[in-house]
């Protein structure tokens, strides 16, 4: 008998426990499961996860017609790493004239306590608003009583006089969400440009109509369009190495008003074409007229740059002197307080400023040159549909000569000319042409950037390894070992050129070009170190210095693609010298590896003569951008480089 209910017991169990786990996802309501559950099923990594999140947005009917969203959410906290999310702070837009209102917070903590599912509230005294910075305002508030294994459900209403800009809606967050769903009532007179934005596909899209949903003066009625979206199972955005900004791949709803239909007939246009577009920047003054004061830079440049005939040399000469006579004062402000004026006085600039200074030059000089607005890699991409200015933050030059373009950026002593900074490379860019019309443009570097690594290693009689080291970069890591360089004092920067070792001892450490940006940057050091010797068997590293000490990709599923900004080419080779009396004992086998399509390669070769072995080892990106089908085979790719360069040992013996 004990047996059969063991037996019965045993097949209820994993009932009983699917029973434990089901969360009440449908409402804000706190069940005992939700209570009661211990991890969340679909991410075992998960620190604490959205039951239930639901937003509802609305135009308010009477005197304001401000816009009200309603927002909830329900959350699991699974232990001590969780805590985190027990504490909410929201940004209230403000202007000068108007201000996002925070109101009816309702907050509770829910806990298991003596087999009892208990809540403590959260009190209105520990609701905290200060000021953030000059356009928001900051509300903060923690729940109270929290342990591993609590559930906290709030709720509030924010009011917006901004009705221009629509709340919009993520669904993903750096938690997962086992539900989210937004409902948004789009009354007819207000038209909206909407995008589903990220990979994740919704489970719910419906649309009807409500009648008479918003009333006017006048007796004015608007139809609204009511939308509902959810998504259940979303996974955490987790970050990773190599990515653009996580608005660019966040799954969410935007809406950008680009027309309103006043109830007393009156329309207004928010959303222009590029042609109208062109034609306000070609009159504004922070950027069409600045862009036509070329006559203020006649007397700039230096006689012998002046003399000098048109070509890419008297280019180089320009671009040069600027970047050297000018400073970058680490302010965009793309749109707003520019005078070139004030920056040839102060030879201190924003990014606008002394771009269309370099501009200007270019111009009055007789070159064919042209502004460039970009969105920078942190500021997410500039969306294609429809012009939205406020998608831009950044401003370059398009500089052509005998059919050849070149992109410039004056703001940075350490680029190449031809180069940009790497914040801009964020893939495409608005070309501006107030004449045939502005157009995308590619924003891709045209040549590899490389790493060169060559090294001699000799095994002395006395079983010592010295070795002789010279790293060459070209391209953007030159840029960045330059950059690196500038902040670091030179005896700390020669000191870290190879990575710690109690064991090895570096001697001659020296850089060359540091500040000629248009060679490439070096390093070179010598070092010596006591072989590995075991049962007079010597081991021996080859790699003294590696690419990748890492792999940088480690997540299960990655959904945006890996941007790595430019393509790129690693070579390392290294000579080892072994005594006449020594032999070599074992050396691995050359190995090849191919990314799919060829967009990839890893080699490893070693080619033995005699006493001497020659070890070549080279990785190849052809693409600067792999979509996420590739992640697999990047993680593995990675995978392979990690073990070569890490783990390769050569073993060395003393002829008998």
């Amino acid at each position: 008998m004990h047996r059969f209910f063991l037996f019965i017991l045993f097949l209820l169990f994993p009932f009983l426990n699917i029973a434990q786990e089901s969360y009440n996802y449908k409402s804000l309501v706190v069940s005992e499961a939700d209570v009661k559950g211990t991890h969340y099923e679909k991410d075992t990594t998960a620190n604490a996860f959205y039951i239930y999140e639901k937003g509802f947005s609305r135009i308010q009917n009477g005197r304001n017609f401000n816009l009200l969203t309603d927002y909830s959410a329900k959350i699991k906290i699974l232990n001590k790493e969780g805590f985190e999310k027990s504490t909410v702070t929201i940004l209230l837009y403000r202007n000068k004239n108007d201000r996002k209102i925070f109101r009816n917070l309702v907050a509770y903590t829910y806990n298991l306590e003596n087999g009892k599912v208990t809540k403590t509230k959260l009190e209105e005294n520990h609701i905290y608003q200060e000021k953030y910075d000059e356009h928001y305002t900051l509300v903060k508030f923690t729940f109270p009583n929290i342990k591993p294994g609590s559930v906290i459900a709030y709720s509030y209403q924010i009011e917006s006089p901004f009705i221009f800009n629509f709340n919009g809606w993520d669904f993903q967050d750096d938690i997962p969400k086992l539900y989210s769903e937004y409902i948004a009532d789009l009354p007819g007179n207000y038209l909206y440009n909407i995008r589903l934005v990220g990979p994740l596909k919704l489970d719910v899209n419906e649309s009807s109509l409500i009648k008479g949903c918003l009333e006017g003066y006048g007796g004015g009625v608007a139809d609204c369009a009511h939308s509902k979206y959810i998504m259940r199972n979303i996974p955490a955005f987790k970050e990773e190495k190599y990515m653009t900004a996580k608005k660019n791949y966040f799954s969410r709803v935007e809406y950008e008003l680009k027309e309103f239909k006043g109830f007393d007939g009156i329309n207004k246009k928010y959303t222009e074409t590029w042609k109208n577009v062109d034609k306000e920047l070609k009159t504004k003054k922070t950027i069409g007229v600045q862009l036509k004061k070329i006559n203020t830079t006649k007397n700039i440049l230096p006689e012998e740059i002046k003399l000098m005939p048109i070509g890419l040399d008297k280019a180089k000469a320009i671009y040069r002197y600027v970047t050297d006579q000018y400073t970058w004062n680490g302010e965009y402000r793309i749109f707003r307080d520019v005078s070139i004026k004030n920056t040839i006085s102060s030879k201190v600039g924003n990014v606008t400023e002394l771009n269309v200074l370099l501009h200007n030059i270019f111009k009055q000089q007789g070159f064919s040159v042209k502004p460039v607005l970009l969105s920078t890699r942190n500021n997410g991409y500039a969306t294609k549909i429809h012009p939205v200015l406020t998608d831009f933050n950044y401003l370059i030059v398009q500089l052509s000569i005998d059919k050849e373009t070149h992109l410039l950026d004056a703001t940075e002593k350490t680029l190449a000319f031809g180069q940009i900074p790497f914040r801009c490379l964020n893939q495409y860019a608005r070309l501006l042409d107030f004449k045939k019309g502005s157009s995308w443009i590619d924003i891709k570097p045209k040549k590899r950037s490389i790493h060169n690594y060559r090294e001699k290693i000799t095994l002395t009689d006395e079983l010592l390894i010295k070795g002789a080291s010279k790293y060459l970069y070209n391209g953007y890591h030159a840029y960045f070992k330059r950059k690196a360089f500038q902040k670091a004092s030179k005896e700390n920067f020669l000191n870290n050129i190879l990575p710690e070792d109690e064991d090895l001892t570096i001697s001659e450490p020296s850089v060359q070009n540091e500040n000629d940006v248009e060679k490439p940057f070096i390093e070179e050091i010598n070092f010596t170190k006591t072989a590995e010797n075991i049962d007079d068997i010597i081991y021996l590293k080859p790699f003294t210095k590696t690419f990748f000490t890492k792999n940088p990709f480690k997540l299960n599923e990655r959904t945006y693609p890996v941007d790595f900004g430019y393509k790129d080419y690693y070579s390392h080779i290294v000579f080892v010298d072994i005594p006449e009396d020594y032999e070599f004992l074992d050396i691995p086998k050359n190995h090849t590896y191919k990314l799919p399509g060829n967009a990839g390669k890893l080699n490893i070769l070693f080619q033995l003569h005699g006493k001497k072995l020659t070890i070549n080892h080279t990785i190849t990106f052809l693409s600067s951008y792999y979509p996420t089908e590739y992640y697999d085979s990047l993680k593995e790719f990675f995978n392979l480089i990690v073990d070569i360069e890490n783990n390769t040992v050569i073993t060395i013996k003393k002829n008998s």
